[in-house]
């Protein structure tokens, strides 16, 4: 069952189901279209009510399923606006935690205070990667965020993975796109990565492409000038910037890494980007073991990835951060555990982007 759903999840992402399971899958993303035109409808002649929060809200999200780089921005942003004097506070959903209905506080900016099963694992590596900002989960983002505003007294919150969530005002929408992937195959879940139709994009305020390899405006143009209008446009990538050692903190520098042996395990919604960012940094790897996105991992989980070093010399495993917030503190006793440290890395557009930004937190 778990490979079955990480080779779904690949194949969904990159459009290269089987015509036969193409086709299987084709009433139900009708039926997935039907409702979420239906929900859209709904606030759009007020039979469902959009909240607004006492302060700017800036909302970070996409039109596909996962992969996007959502954390790595919105940690970028909340550390962006924190060093600018701002009150930065971070709501999310906490995607895959226990009781996923309950409001937690995740961080008060001072620390963290609830692992990965109560606050969901991008959550607490937001926490982790953004001191001196609060960070809350809650499926009910109005009431989260108030609960935030109460006990802190932010001056602009960042709605994580926020572009689907319209019962939330927003006063600045920032919608991100692979470009590697884009929109896949263009179809809707279960038959294709989309979680609404790509003509929702003329909802966004300004737009992100994200793993961009040079500033070719090809991804822009292939998604049409009607759409995008106006808008700000920015072009980045993320950089692997060091190697966390799990067990001692020590952040190496990509170099040091060079030329190494590992092995690689994840739990992310592109592995290959992984795979790939570490061959690029000049590691050789053994063998890549892949889980479906925000995957738990079990004891028997973690011990067939510690086996899996045997015959590796030196008994090296490489990880995400997202993964490393769930495995921490559960190292086996010989092994070297890294997990990459990413870093948001402008090509184009930076000052557009944080212009467009600034200029809605001080409009609210």
């Amino acid at each position: 069952m778990q490979r079955f759903a990480v080779w779904f999840q690949q194949h969904i992402r990159n459009g290269t189901l089987s015509p036969a399971l193409d086709l299987a899958l084709l009433p139900f993303a009708f039926a997935y279209g039907i409702a979420g035109r239906f929900r859209s409808g709904l606030y759009e002649f007020g039979l469902l009510k959009t909240r607004s929060l006492s302060c700017p809200v800036i909302s970070v999200g996409n039109l596909t399923v996962g992969g996007t780089g959502k954390t790595p921005v919105v940690i970028a942003l909340a550390n962006w606006l924190h060093n600018q004097g701002k009150r930065v506070g971070v709501i999310s959903r906490g995607y895959g935690r226990d009781n996923g209905r309950q409001i937690v506080l995740v961080s008060d900016g001072q620390q963290t205070l609830v692992d990965s099963h109560k606050g969901g694992d991008e959550p607490v590596l937001i926490a982790t990667r953004c001191p001196g900002v609060p960070v809350i989960v809650g499926a009910d983002r109005y009431a989260a965020g108030t609960q935030l505003l109460r006990r802190f007294s932010c001056n602009v919150l960042i709605l994580d993975d926020g572009f689907q969530h319209l019962a939330l005002q927003r006063d600045a929408d920032l919608l991100l796109v692979d470009a590697e992937s884009r929109f896949g195959n263009g179809c809707l879940l279960p038959r294709g990565p989309l979680r609404e139709p790509s003509t929702s994009i003329k909802r966004a305020t300004a737009l992100m492409v994200t793993r961009a390899s040079s500033t070719e405006n090809n991804v822009i143009a292939s998604l049409g000038a009607s759409s995008l209008g106006e808008m700000p446009i920015g072009i980045s990538r993320f950089a692997l910037t060091g190697f966390v050692n799990l067990r001692t903190g020590d952040v190496l520098a990509p170099e040091m890494m060079r030329g190494k042996r590992c092995i690689a395990f994840c739990g992310i919604a592109n592995p290959n980007s992984f795979s790939t960012m570490l061959e690029n940094a000049g590691l050789t790897i053994q063998e890549l073991l892949s889980f479906p996105d925000h995957w738990r991992y079990t004891s028997e989980d973690l011990q067939k990835i510690w086996d899996s070093t045997e015959g590796c010399a030196p008994k090296m495993m490489v990880t995400t951060e997202k993964d490393a917030v769930k495995i921490r503190h559960r190292l086996a006793q010989s092994l070297d555990v890294f997990a990459t440290r990413i870093e948001l890395e402008w090509v184009k557009g930076q000052q557009l982007i944080e212009q467009h930004l600034m200029d809605a937190v001080d409009r609210g």
